[in-house]
C-alpha cells in the first residue's frame, strides 16, 4: 500500500528558517485533507502517549473512547481539527507551532516526536508529531458547544460578508488586532492578517472605527483571496503569487509594488509587517 505524501511537509523547513510563521488555517486544511486519506475507517487498537500534558482528558479516558472504535470525519473551524468517532467522543486537535500528522507502517518509521500514537487495525499508525509540545488533543462531546465556550467564529473561509462586518462593528482597536481574534476570523494568525492587509493596502495600525464599509469589504475579499490562494498551493509559501508579502516579509525588504521599505512594529504583541508606501493611514 502506498502511503499518501503530506505535501504540506515543505511548512516546516520554512518554520525553521523564518520566526513567528506557525501552521495557520491553510496548514491545518492540509492536515485534515491528509488524515481524511489516510486515518479514517480503520478500527482504533491502541493508543499511546508518551507525555500525559499533551493530553487534557486522562489517558484513560482516550483509551476508553477511542480504542475500539474508528475515526469517522473531519471537520475544521480555524487552526482546531475535530475528528468524529464512531464512539461517544470528538477527538480535538490543535497543532500549537509544530503539531503535524504522519501515517506510517513500520514501527522504525515512527517520527523522532511523534509523542501521541494510534494504532490501527490494519497495522498502521497515526502519529501526532509535537516538537516543540505546545500542540494537544482533547475529547469533547459537542462541536457547536466547543466553538460557542471558545468563542470562535464561523471558519474564516465560510465566513460570511454579514457575519463579518457584525463582528467589526463597535470596534475601536487597530485593524490587524481584530483580523486576529478568533471570534472575528476564525483560522486567521499573524502572517495571514500581515498578508490580507497588504493585498487591501491597508495600514494595520489603522483603527476599526474609522474604516468605511468599503474598506470592510475589501478586507473581507482579500481574506478569502489569500485563503484560497493558500490552500490551492498546499501552503507552499514560496509558490504563492509573486505580489504576495510573504516573499519579503521580513524588515527593511523591498515592496513588490512600490519599492519602498517594509517595515516591523508591534502589534498586540505580535510583530508585523507592512510596506509604508503601499499601506499608508488615510
Amino acid at each position: 500500500m502506498k502511503i499518501p505524501s503530506l505535501s504540506s511537509v515543505v511548512i516546516f523547513d520554512d518554520i525553521k528558517k523564518t520566526k513567528n510563521r506557525m501552521p495557520e488555517l491553510p496548514e491545518v486544511e492540509g492536515y485534515k485533507i491528509y488524515i481524511d486519506s489516510t486515518s479514517l475507517h480503520k478500527k482504533i487498537t491502541a493508543f499511546e502517549c508518551r507525555d500525559p500534558r499533551l493530553l487534557k482528558a486522562s489517558k484513560a479516558d482516550f483509551e476508553k473512547h477511542l480504542i475500539d472504535s474508528e475515526l469517522k470525519a473531519t471537520e475544521r473551524i480555524g487552526k482546531y481539527l475535530f475528528i468524529k468517532t464512531t464512539g461517544k467522543k470528538i477527538l480535538v486537535i490543535h497543532f500549537g507551532m509544530t503539531g503535524r500528522p504522519n501515517y506510517y507502517k513500520e514501527e522504525e518509521d515512527r517520527p523522532k516526536y511523534g509523542h501521541i500514537v494510534l494504532t490501527f487495525e490494519n497495522g498502521f499508525h497515526f502519529a501526532f508529531e509535537n516538537k516543540r509540545k505546545f500542540g494537544w488533543w482533547d475529547l469533547i462531546d459537542s462541536i457547536p458547544d466547543y466553538k460557542a465556550d471558545h468563542k470562535l467564529s464561523d471558519d474564516a473561509r465560510d465566513l460570511s460578508l454579514a457575519d463579518f462586518k457584525t463582528s467589526l462593528s463597535n470596534r475601536k482597536t487597530s485593524i490587524k488586532t481584530v483580523l486576529m481574534d478568533q471570534s472575528v476570523a476564525a483560522g486567521v494568525g499573524n502572517w495571514m492578517a500581515d498578508e490580507i492587509l497588504y493585498q487591501s493596502k491597508i495600514h494595520p495600525e489603522k483603527r476599526v472605527d474609522d474604516m468605511s464599509e468599503k474598506h470592510i469589504e475589501t478586507i473581507f475579499d482579500a481574506m478569502k483571496k489569500v485563503i484560497e490562494v493558500a490552500i490551492e498551493n498546499d501552503a507552499h509559501y514560496s509558490d504563492f503569487p509573486e505580489d504576495f508579502l510573504i516573499h519579503f516579509r521580513k524588515e527593511g525588504a523591498t515592496c513588490y509594488h512600490t519599492g519602498g521599505t517594509i517595515k516591523k512594529i508591534k502589534l498586540g504583541g505580535r510583530s508585523t509587517y507592512f510596506s509604508t508606501k503601499w499601506q499608508v493611514i488615510v
